[in-house]
């Protein structure tokens, strides 16, 4: 049972990533400087996320249900512990929401009202982006305490530090290269497409140049991460192959291969999770006293085997209906 709850928390997080990460991705874009093609990418960005950007954060519920039904421990321990990140991210959420609602729909099209709304919108994505590199840095950084006696050492300590802001880094670049490469194939325009071709190119050397600064700043904070990766075949050879498909990608570009660049791009950030998820399963957590893992934490089997038969019967409605869903507005 344990298996097929772990088997769904990794494809949830991986299609968080791929579609919700992409979303938040092209609100970091439109805090970068575009010229007199600003509006074009603002419409181009609300057509490719305007039917489906509500419904990316199913993934991240679904996450956030399995831990607390199948989970306790993980879930009291993260929610604990980490509240103010995870504070700060459903800040960045719902304030990211609000923004991108009223630009869209908002019935009153002054260009002074849109400006504010896109960089509410642009700087709550960026912000939000960061917060889950955090969490996800501070995770398996080890730093989680406890049996700490005073505030910061409880709620901040975990953290604070250049791991988990490193890791955030990386994070935000992952996301804009990923919204670079989706939104070539949403426009027509060719000075728009050039932008997002140069952007994306940018954004990988990006997303390379902050995975060398994680691995320093783990080496750093004594995080052994660099160990775990080299130590595991399957991770590095996934690291290795993540790095070449970047030939990959930008031969593609050049023949002009909107959607295979998709792929590519895709490709790249699933051995990238894929990696990190290798390395790091079934630890659930670092902790101070040591790992949680997902065994130790588990629910009940009764729960389990409940939880289980929910998201199998769950899985049959949702996939084909979001399939409906992409199929009806982006056909």
């Amino acid at each position: 049972m344990i298996d097929i709850l772990l088997f769904f928390i990794a494809a949830a997080l991986l299609l968080y990533v791929i579609l919700g990460g992409a979303d938040y991705g092209a609100g970091i874009l439109e805090l970068l400087p575009i010229g007199d093609l600003k509006q074009k990418q603002r419409e181009t960005i609300n057509y490719a996320m305007g039917p489906v950007w509500e419904a990316n954060h199913i993934w991240l519920i679904l996450v956030v249900v399995i831990l607390f039904m199948g989970f306790p421990l993980v879930f009291n321990t993260m929610m604990t512990y980490l509240h103010l990140p995870m504070v700060a991210l459903l800040v960045g959420i719902v304030v990211r929401g609000t923004a991108f609602t009223f630009r869209h729909y908002d019935a009153v099209h002054e260009e002074t009202s849109q400006n504010v709304y896109s960089w509410v919108f642009g700087f709550s994505s960026l912000w939000t982006s960061l917060w889950i590199g955090v969490i996800a840095g501070t995770i398996g950084r080890g730093s989680i305490d406890m049996q700490a006696r005073t505030f910061f050492d409880a709620y901040v300590a975990p953290w604070w530090g250049v791991f988990p802001l490193a890791t955030g880094i990386m994070t935000t670049f992952i996301f804009a290269f990923l919204a670079s490469v989706y939104l070539v194939g949403e426009t027509k325009d060719p000075s728009l497409k050039k932008i997002f071709w140069r952007r994306g190119f940018a954004l990988n050397i990006g997303v390379v140049l902050a995975g060398a600064l994680v691995f320093f700043t783990a080496y750093l904070e004594k995080v052994d991460l660099f160990i775990k990766f080299i130590t595991n075949p399957v991770a590095l050879a996934m690291m290795i192959l993540a790095t070449g498909l970047f030939f990959v990608l930008w031969y593609f570009v050049r023949r002009n291969q909107p959607l295979l660049v998709r792929f590519v791009g895709a490709g790249q950030v699933i051995l990238i999770l894929g990696g990190w998820y290798v390395v790091s399963a079934p630890t659930a957590l670092q902790t101070t006293a040591g790992p949680i893992t997902f065994f130790q934490a588990a629910a009940p089997p009764a729960t389990q085997l409940q939880l289980v038969i929910a998201l199998l019967f769950g899985s049959v409605l949702i996939f084909p209906s979001l399939f409906f869903l992409l199929r009806v507005f982006k056909k």
